[in-house]
């Protein structure tokens, strides 16, 4: 991997979300391909109405066996409208009330068609309630509510063609489909407001992590001209002084000259300095911004040795670099449920003095039989060079459990304190001479 996708720290901005955003995306395409399913049990039901009265047709002497045929014709497509319906309301994007409105209203006529065709009291206000479990979720909320009067209106107005009804029985099934339909739509609602929220939180932090990179870039482009923007106006006149200083005054010219190249030097030295700060991270802001990023992606972390950890600046930036790497690389090349960051202080016998070990272990790599070690990717390559150039030494593998290990033992160049003693015991002798 390389280092410019690594995880967010104070570095470019970009980074916030480059690594997990395609893992999340495809846990959203799976919630809502499950979603969809369960929500296409309507769709099938609204055919399975017609279709029981049809079987049953027979049975019953007052009613005609085309209009069935003629409903369940009808309850196809509106089966397809529906599951159109659902699929546009359930969206990647954060779904639409609305839709195309052609659609709506076509399954809304398809639906009343139906139930005027149907012949069976309980057949048809099924069919009105199950069409309305989808229907009061699309568009706005008062063309809900008209909807909803409309529907439960509908089979008072039918009641009157209905031979030999008994009011009393045709009122309790009415009221039974309709707690039916409630409680059944009560169900889907819940599953779409969760979705909804869902979508709420994963648009805004898309945002503020657009909103980040942007404020970032905008930082960085104020620094560079604050910096530059004196120094490149002092070279543009200092040259043009001294181009028409060439030939009445050389010596000016050649002075005014190497004050260009003063100011040059100075510019490349102001530039080098700002990318330096831009690129330093904070050991600790590094730490949390791995951890929160991992733990969003459903990897527990748990970090040790950084409470009271102390060591010089540059060998804790060399440490951030290494948890930020270690980070990314659990994130692209595992499904680790588990991730140890820790953070040691030991003595090197040899030398003398102390040096910090980084260790950062995942429990789960994702393609066991691929490449080992630092061979494995660009990015840990560029970082073994890195802790090399300060005297470290950084190693990569797998462990038998299939983990993988990523340690990094970088000097500190402080004596330790067996050192320390030695050295003050050489030292006083000489003292006291």
């Amino acid at each position: 991997m390389d280092q410019d996708e690594a995880v967010p720290g104070s570095a470019p901005a970009t980074t916030v979300t480059a690594v997990p955003d395609a893992r999340n995306d495809r846990k959203l395409r799976i919630s809502r391909r499950i979603i969809i399913v369960s929500m296409s049990l309507l769709p099938l039901v609204m055919v399975f109405w017609p279709l029981q009265e049809l079987v049953l047709v027979a049975d019953h002497d007052g009613f005609s066996a085309w209009r069935s045929a003629v409903a369940v014709a009808v309850a196809v497509p509106l089966a397809g409208l529906l599951f159109q319906l659902i699929r546009n309301r359930i969206g990647l994007d954060g779904g639409t009330l609305e839709g195309p409105p052609w659609m709506y209203w076509a399954s809304l006529a398809l639906v009343l068609l139906c139930a005027v065709l149907l012949q069976n009291p309980f057949s048809m206000m099924l069919t009105l309630g199950t069409w309305w479990c989808v229907g009061v979720f699309i568009g706005s909320r008062r063309r809900a509510w008209l909807v909803t009067v409309g529907l439960l209106v509908m089979p008072w107005l039918l009641s009157p063609f209905i031979p030999d009804v008994d009011y009393v029985l045709y009122a309790l099934v009415w009221a039974g489909s309709s707690l039916w339909s409630v409680s059944l739509a009560g169900g889907f609602l819940a599953s779409i407001w969760l979705w909804d929220l869902t979508m709420d939180a994963v648009l805004g932090q898309r945002a503020r992590a657009q909103l980040a990179v942007s404020e970032e870039r905008l930082r960085f482009a104020r620094d560079m001209h604050d910096l530059l923007g004196h120094s490149l106006s002092a070279l543009a006149v200092k040259s043009e002084l001294a181009g028409r200083l060439v030939e009445r005054a050389p010596d000016r010219a050649i002075a005014e000259m190497a004050e260009v190249q003063d100011l040059a030097r100075q510019a490349l030295q102001q530039v080098r300095s700002a990318v330096s700060g831009y690129r330093e991270v904070d050991l600790a802001a590094e730490v949390r911004s791995v951890r929160e990023v991992l733990r969003a992606n459903g990897t527990e972390v748990i970090v040790t040795g950084l409470e009271g950890l102390e060591v010089p600046a540059d060998k804790a930036g060399l440490a951030a670099w290494v948890v930020r790497e270690g980070g990314t690389n659990v994130l692209r090349h595992s499904d680790a449920t588990e991730c140890a960051i820790g953070f040691s202080v030991t003595k090197d016998v040899a030398l003398g003095s102390e040096t910090l070990v980084v260790e950062v272990f995942n429990d789960r790599i994702r393609h066991p039989g691929k490449a080992d070690g630092l061979a494995s990717g660009n990015g840990l390559s560029g970082l073994s060079e890195r802790v090399a150039m300060g005297g470290g030494a950084l190693s990569a593998a797998r462990t038998g459990d299939n983990g993988f290990l990523l340690r990094a033992i970088i000097p500190l160049g402080r004596p330790g304190p067996v050192a320390a003693d030695d050295r003050a015991r050489r030292k006083g002798p000489a003292a006291d001479d």
